[in-house]
């Protein structure tokens, strides 16, 4: 049975998907295991202490969630495609992290964006990175969006070779929320640094006006 769900398209999709996977555990590698742990042995400079939480988020849980236990089971799929729909109905919860990533990203661009000309890349080039820091932390925004593309061409194929297609649909189905509710979160987290800085800007109009009347006063 095995053998006869497995026509070009099913093993070029599938293939596609663990060979990028595999990628993708590398570059979050890269994070955790590059610019975490030398941040950790190295500390951070004074200005930046604290900040390095916002940066990272909890990109470490998903590193080595995929790293561990995601990975290999993608890689079982090729002896048993039938498993994939599966295997992301029944983590559909856990793929919630990536919400939880993305309703930080905007913060972390924030404080990214502060130093990424400056310590940021005294530590890609003390790294031997090729990519900035920032191009290496939009990877998990692109890698759940990616999933239900990649599915979305299994479930072509897969419908062509005349199987049920009930549970690769409930698949996809699940893999389109997921990046739509990371989505909504990036939205509300841009809105809510976008209040910030408005409060923030609010806060110093209030008080340059303040000195100005103080000042006027002083030279009446």
């Amino acid at each position: 049975l095995a053998i006869q769900l497995r026509p070009t398209g099913l093993i070029y999709v599938l293939t596609e998907l663990i060979e990028t996977e595999q990628l993708y555990v590398e570059d979050l590698g890269l994070i955790v295991q590059g610019y975490m742990a030398t941040m950790t042995n190295q500390g951070v400079p004074e200005d930046m202490k604290g900040k390095d939480r916002i940066v990272f988020g909890n990109i470490h849980q998903i590193y080595d969630w995929h790293k561990d236990y995601f990975l290999g089971e993608l890689e079982k799929c090729v002896c048993d495609p039938e498993s994939l729909a599966q295997l992301f109905i029944k983590h559909e919860r856990r793929l919630h992290m990536y919400v939880v990533y993305c309703q930080n990203k905007p913060k972390s661009e924030h404080v990214v964006s502060e130093y990424i000309d400056t310590y940021f890349e005294d530590l890609r080039q003390q790294l031997g990175h090729r990519l900035q820091l920032n191009d290496l932390l939009i990877k998990p925004v692109q890698r759940i969006m990616k999933y239900q593309l990649l599915l979305k061409d299994f479930l072509k194929y897969y419908s062509r070779a005349g199987r049920d297609v009930e549970e690769l649909q409930r698949a996809v189905e699940v893999m389109c929320f997921v990046p739509k509710r990371c989505n909504d979160m990036m939205n509300v987290g841009r809105l809510q640094g976008f209040e910030l800085v408005a409060s923030v800007s609010k806060d110093i109009s209030v008080n340059q006006h303040s000195d100005t009347v103080r000042l006027l006063t002083l030279r009446q």
